[in-house]
């Protein structure tokens, strides 16, 4: 009787606590941690100003930061091209080049630039991002490489909201067009929290005007409203997922929800070239969510959505690497699935800088 009673009084405190953290994920300040995790703030940011911590070349990369619309500091990296970086010797300089230096690998039309808009939690240094940039600069070896921290984040000022990673994100293409970047120079890259950024930007600039060069989507979210009910903390957990046994509960809590990135209904306007990518072993965000924008981007919202609809869609075209990726394409919008991939890990796949390279032109360099 007494184990029974223990089993119990256990499982009401486990409910009442549960209970208690869905109440307060209904208030700004606990919904903002548990989405952008951003308190997480690893590796230290003393360190950003010298990325020869991180295993970068001397000089290859120049700390900068500039000021958002709203007066927010946002801390970056301009990693130089691989091409430039050697053509110019900047390993043998014991100084810091002047900035004219880093400009000019901007300007200069033979090169292009990527932005990267990274993940929740920790910064631009982590180390599955700081390897990313690392193989970009050796497949593609003409590209310009700028890493954001959101504010918040890094040695970033302010708080971060979905409209104030909106001004990051815009902020930072001002900047590159300041130095006469022309948008069909600039691609963006987003990894899971950051594919809403990425998608959001990509349609701010093609409202302006500015299409990009193209759009890559790692481990995407179609929506937040769409995602916050099955992902899944540490693999396994679906934190919210218990909520969806009471409809009305689950209602009350989307009601609520102040950062949406609705990305489904934003990349069906996007003019430029898209890529998507998720890993078949990813379980914290499921790859439907890759397969829902992939369907918005082709048909726009006329058509309906089920889940594997593109192996009965002869309109897609559809393509097996054995033992790596299966591909689809329609057009200029592409679909990858790694298959041995999970959410973290899609950028040590060798496909991943294949599908790049077919979307972008940034040829030279591929091995």
């Amino acid at each position: 009787m007494g184990v029974l009673k223990k089993l119990i009084a256990a499982s009401t405190a486990t409910v009442l606590v549960y209970g208690v953290i869905v109440f307060a994920l209904c208030f700004p300040a606990p919904q903002r941690w548990m989405i952008y995790l951003n308190w997480i703030n690893y590796p230290f940011t003393e360190n950003l100003k010298v990325p020869e911590v991180f295993g970068f070349a001397h000089n290859k990369i120049r700390n900068i930061h500039f000021t958002t619309s709203d007066n927010i500091t946002i801390g970056a990296w301009h990693i130089l091209p691989t091409l430039y970086y050697q053509k110019h010797d900047l390993r043998a300089n014991p100084d810091i080049p002047d900035d004219t230096v880093y400009d000019a690998a901007l300007s200069n039309p033979s090169y292009d630039t990527v932005v990267y808009f990274h993940g929740n939690a920790l910064n631009r240094a982590a180390p599955w991002r700081t390897d990313l940039y690392k193989r970009l600069g050796d497949k593609f070896n003409r590209l310009n490489i700028i890493a954001i921290d959101y504010r918040g984040f890094g040695d970033s000022n302010g708080v971060p909201s979905e409209q104030g990673l909106r001004l990051d994100a815009l902020a930072t293409i001002d900047w590159l067009l300041e130095r006469n970047v022309t948008p069909d120079r600039i691609s963006l890259i987003g990894h899971s929290l950051g594919t809403g950024v990425a998608t959001s930007l990509a349609y701010d600039m093609t409202e302006r005007g500015q299409s990009p060069n193209a759009l890559i989507l790692k481990a995407a979210y179609s929506s937040l409203p769409n995602l916050i009910f099955e992902y899944r903390m540490l693999k396994y957990f679906t934190v919210l997922g218990p909520v969806r046994l009471v409809p009305s509960v689950q209602n009350w809590l989307l009601h609520r929800l102040l950062h949406v990135y609705d990305s489904v209904s934003r990349i069906e306007h996007l003019e430029c070239p898209i890529l998507l990518t998720y890993g078949a072993s990813d379980l914290e965000i499921p790859g439907h969510n890759s397969q829902l924008l992939f369907h918005r981007a082709v048909y726009g919202g006329g058509l309906g959505f089920a889940k594997d609809w593109m192996d009965h869609d002869d309109s897609i075209k559809r393509r097996i690497i054995p033992n790596e990726a299966t591909v689809y394409q329609k057009d200029q919008i592409h679909l990858v699935k790694l298959h041995h991939a999970d959410h973290n890990n899609v950028g040590y796949y060798d496909y991943m800088f294949q599908g790049m390279a077919d979307i972008t032109g940034w040829h030279q360099g591929l091995s």
